[in-house]
């Protein structure tokens, strides 16, 4: 029987050499990412631990071999663990066998486990490997093997498995790593070409505005907008750029910091493709699952505008004005406030900020707005302050695209982007699910609209490239990249796709070699880096968006962070300058719905709620005063009421009030009321008594829209019909007794004064007078008669 075992074991042996690994991995569906493919860990990428060391194969040349040349590698063992790890033998495998597939690549790249009994591939070479003490790492640098023993030499191109186990004193493997090489004798093929997209982003903001400070510190020289600038220039990449930089520096005008300027210089001039992202990198999957009708934008930035900061002599190139702080107004830029914008002014894109009306003058303290180009007080011509528009500005390379996080999206998010004026979506290929099973172009047709399938798989070994922690590292990571690039020329040699990859927001953090890997990408012989108007126009074929809803808890906030920002927009409606109160709420939103408060969630909790109250608060800036209970008394009268104007602009509302019940009907509906800034008006709503009682009245103010402004109020009124009959009979009878009274009188003085009385009884006090007048010639001198003047007034009468 031993001769029959021995026969079996080597034929089993023979098998798997001549078969080899790759042709015998379980295929993936390529062009799909599996949980393997995409996996991050540290673990996966450095090979798997064993008692928490690490081992780590580092190709040199990018993992490219061509015919004549020897392969060099660095083999590096990192020691986590508490225990020294004693001085072993690395031995090193090559499968000469090309992987056919990324799905193969995949599975020898990222095993779901390991162990010492793994096919590695041919033995090619061993290396001793010195002792590494605990918490440290030692490396064996430029191993060499020669290219005759590599013996590739007549093998088609492609990438092959490289593995190696760390072994100890008695044999037993104390770390296994994997790792490809891919071998290129020169054939003719059609290189992949690839779009690498990278957005470049700040750490979150309170109110959607960088400060000076903010700025200065992003743009220093060690700053995270300064090393992301630095990793994309001179590359292929196309960069997503937060429009909210951009207008945040020019907002600064004379203020703003040297560094910040010659940032944004040198993102103008560095030539890279670009496109907007939303205003604060707002998260758009979230807000559209919030029930947005459409993804807001910002509605203006005049107010933030200080002309002081944008005399003549500023040489900031960039006009525009600094932001204010919490709460305070800047003095407005526009010169006619009537023509002020209130709603979202886009630029006919989901990506872009929108734009107000033009701003040419700034506005006196008195609130008289200087003409255009005049410097108030000494007649000397100003520059033209900057507007929202010119502050929104850039050359964009392309506009329209809506990039969401990765595994964000659902189906019904695509109406409104469109509705936003999205034009094009980037999903990551894990939320879309394509019409074939093979790797094809990021360019698919989802239903009528353009999507651009980013690929998870090139995604997350960009991303662990861009990442690595050190040279070693880095090299394995681009050695698998190469990998999967020339496998994916490799599955269809005359078809050449487009491919893209899209690095995650927080790649900034972690990203220190992302220059040194784009130039390494651009340097594939199977690789050509191009544009996303490449992508754009590639041939699409059909794909489904698979519903990735958004984390309940987050779409929650966006929806009270939606329903406080409306609120505000409908007292807008009412205001000649609604900018004034909607501009500071609406930059909130969006700076609250930034993709970069994903890792604070109770920081924005804290936000979320202070901003829904603040924006209660504003908007009752427009009301009605609550005063005391009312009487009415009679069929008819009017209820007096006060609606005060809390804001720096001209409120027009209409007043409507609504009894509770019958007892009080309201003869006038919707009542206009203009309020100036800052000021009360009293308002008398005609109303008419039914019958006596109490009711409760509802007072609602609305704009010329019918947008209803603030909470309703409610005033509790003592109704007393029958009040006004009573009172109007008093009235009446009193009147009667009086007027009556005053003609008994007159008719009694003029009866007594027929019949002669000499009003000696004091009845009246009058004098008798003869019929006919008195005697011709006088009273005599002497009669006290002479001298009565009551004589002469009797006489009149």
């Amino acid at each position: 029987m031993r001769p029959l075992h021995a026969l079996l074991a080597a034929l089993t042996a023979v098998f798997v050499v001549v078969v080899g690994l790759p042709a015998a991995a379980t295929a993936a569906p390529s062009g799909s990412s599996s949980p393997s493919a995409s996996s991050s860990s540290a673990a996966a990428d450095e090979g798997e631990a064993v008692d928490g060391v690490t081992l780590t194969l580092s190709p040199a040349a990018d993992g490219v071999l061509v015919p004549g040349r020897d392969l060099t590698f660095d083999v590096t063992v990192r020691n986590a663990s508490d225990t020294d790890v004693a001085a072993g033998v690395a031995r090193v495998y090559l499968d000469r066998g090309a992987f056919a597939t990324r799905g193969k690549l995949a599975s020898w790249l990222r095993p779901d486990s390991t162990s010492d009994s793994d096919y590695l591939g041919s033995y090619l070479t061993r290396l001793d490997v010195p002792a590494v003490s605990a918490g440290s790492t030692q490396t064996v640098a430029s191993v060499t093997v020669a290219a005759a023993d590599v013996g590739l030499d007549g093998f088609t191109w492609g990438a092959r498995a490289l593995g190696a186990r760390l072994l100890d004193d008695d044999g037993e493997e104390v770390a296994q790593t994997r790792s490809s090489v891919v071998w290129f004798p020169g054939e003719s093929f059609q290189p992949t070409r690839l779009a690498v997209a990278v957005p470049i982003t700040t750490p979150e903001t309170e109110n959607g505005v960088l400060d000076a400070a903010a700025l200065g510190s992003y743009t220093s020289v060690d700053g995270t907008l300064t090393r992301q600038l630095r990793a994309v220039q001179g590359t292929g990449a196309v960069v997503a750029v937060d429009p909210m930089i951009i207008a945040s520096i020019r907002l600064l005008g004379s203020s703003a910091p040297p560094s910040a300027l010659s940032w944004l210089d040198q993102l103008q001039s560095s030539g890279l493709e670009s496109f907007p992202l939303t205003w604060a990198d707002a998260d758009v999957a979230a807000l559209s699952q919030a029930g947005a009708a459409s993804l807001p934008v910002p509605l203006s930035l005049d107010p933030l505008i200080d002309p002081s900061l944008f005399a003549e002599g500023d040489d900031t190139g960039s006009p525009a004005p600094a932001p204010t702080t919490e709460g305070e107004t800047a003095p407005s830029s526009a010169g006619d406030p009537s023509t002020s914008t209130g709603g979202d002014a886009g630029q006919g894109d989901a990506g872009q900020g929108g734009a107000g009306d033009d701003a040419g003058a700034g506005t006196d303290p008195g609130g008289q707005a200087p003409g255009a180009g005049e410097q108030p007080g000494d007649g000397t011509t100003a520059p033209p302050l900057p507007t929202t528009e010119s502050l929104l500005s850039w050359p964009w390379t392309h506009t329209g695209v809506v990039w969401p996080v990765d595994d964000s999206a659902v189906a019904a998010d695509l109406d409104v982007w469109t509705a936003s004026g999205a034009t094009s979506t980037i999903l990551s290929s894990s939320n879309v699910d394509g019409s074939t099973d093979s790797t094809e172009n990021a360019a698919v047709d989802l239903g009528g609209r353009t999507g651009l399938v980013s690929d998870d798989s090139l995604t997350a070994l960009v991303g662990q490239a861009a990442g690595a922690s050190d040279d070693a590292t880095w090299a394995a990571a681009v050695a698998e990249l190469s990998a999967s690039v020339a496998t994916v020329a490799r599955e269809r040699p005359s078809d050449a796709r487009t491919l893209l990859t899209a690095l995650d927001r927080d790649w900034a953090a972690q990203g220190p070699y992302l220059h040194q890997t784009l130039v390494a990408l651009a340097g594939l012989p199977w690789t050509t880096t191009v544009g996303l108007g490449d992508a754009l126009d590639a041939p699409q074929t059909g794909a489904v968006v698979v519903d990735r809803a958004e984390d309940a808890t987050r779409v929650t906030q966006m929806r009270t962070l939606l329903a406080a920002d409306q609120r505000v927009v409908d007292l807008g409606t009412a205001l000649e300058q609604p900018e004034t109160v909607t501009a500071a709420v609406r930059l909130r939103l969006l700076g609250l719905a930034s993709q970069s408060w994903r890792d604070n969630t109770e920081g924005l909790a804290s936000e979320v709620a202070v901003a829904d109250s603040e924006a209660s608060t504003t908007a009752g800036l427009v009301s009605v005063v609550r005063g005391s209970d009312q009487l009415i008394l009679g069929d008819r009268s009017s209820m007096p009421l006060y609606v005060e104007n809390g804001t720096n602009s001209t409120a027009t509302v209409y007043v409507t009030v609504r009894p509770s019940n019958s007892i009080l009907s309201v003869e006038e509906v919707g009542i206009p009321v203009t309020v100036q800034a800052q000021s009360q008006v009293r308002v008398r709503v005609p109303v008419q008594s039914v019958a006596n009682g109490t009711v409760s009245a509802s007072i609602t103010l609305a704009s010329a829209t019918g947008a209803v402004i603030g909470a309703p109020s409610t005033v509790q009124v003592n109704v007393q019909a029958g009040w006004e009959t009573a009172l109007t009979w008093v009235f009446a009878v009193g009147f009667v007794l009086l007027f009556g009274g005053g003609l008994y009188r007159t008719f009694r003085k003029r009866r007594r004064a027929r019949d002669g009385l000499d009003g000696a009884d004091g009845a009246d006090g009058l004098e008798p007078v003869a019929a006919d007048g008195p005697a011709a010639d006088g009273p005599a001198a002497s009669d006290p008669a002479a001298s009565d003047p009551t004589d002469g007034r009797a006489g009149r009468s």
